[in-house]
């Protein structure tokens, strides 16, 4: 049984009332992030059984930096309305552009993320409100290597206004990403992308 599921199984024969997000069941759209035990999990995924082996009481909150709305349930409509106002997607023109295969394998990582809000919910610099946070860090990466992105420049500037030296390179958005993406890595790669262009 997943959290998900447990939290089904409360909603029908506990409490109708109880709030909380899903959508695909298969972790794969991210909308189902809780946090368990002070640490963000997709509830589709995470086995509700090794805690119970355990014994020991398990805590489930609401992801962390975001206005609660009801239970688990959060507001997180800044977080696409700061895609919108950044035009986060490949800009480029209608021409068919080849990508490298090594090129492809090393932004790869950063085109797997599903907007769970792992990462930014986990980041303690969050709190600092001109930090973009590596959600928007690992965008920004993976749009400044694809070759087509015709904004390519504009990209890095992006991440130097989003205070990408205050990151505190503490790895806690790569332990927490369930895809993967490993964002410090990749904020760590933007740091040096910035140093090779100056």
């Amino acid at each position: 049984m997943t959290f998900l599921s447990a939290l089904q199984r409360i909603k029908e024969n506990q409490d109708e009332t109880l709030s909380f997000r899903h959508f695909c069941r298969a972790g794969i759209c991210g909308t189902c992030a809780i946090y368990i035990n002070h640490f963000p999990k997709l509830a589709c995924k995470e086995q509700v059984l090794p805690y119970v082996l355990s014994g020991q009481e398990v805590l489930i909150e609401p992801l962390k930096n975001f206005k609660v709305i009801r239970d688990l349930v959060v507001d997180h409509e800044v977080i696409p309305q700061k895609i919108k106002e950044l035009s986060l997607w490949v800009k480029g023109s209608q021409k068919e552009v080849r990508i490298d295969p090594q090129l492809s394998k090393s932004i790869e990582n950063s085109a797997d993320c599903i907007l769970c809000l792992a990462c930014q919910s986990y980041c303690p610099q969050i709190l600092e409100s001109a930090y973009a946070g590596p959600l928007f860090f690992a965008k920004f990466y993976r749009l400044l290597l694809d070759p087509r992105d015709g904004e390519n420049k504009k990209r890095l500037i992006q991440a130097l206004e989003g205070r990408l030296y205050n990151c505190l390179s503490c790895n806690k958005c790569n332990n927490v990403c369930p895809k993967e993406v490993e964002p410090a890595t990749l904020i760590r790669r933007l740091m040096l992308v910035n140093v090779e262009a100056t």
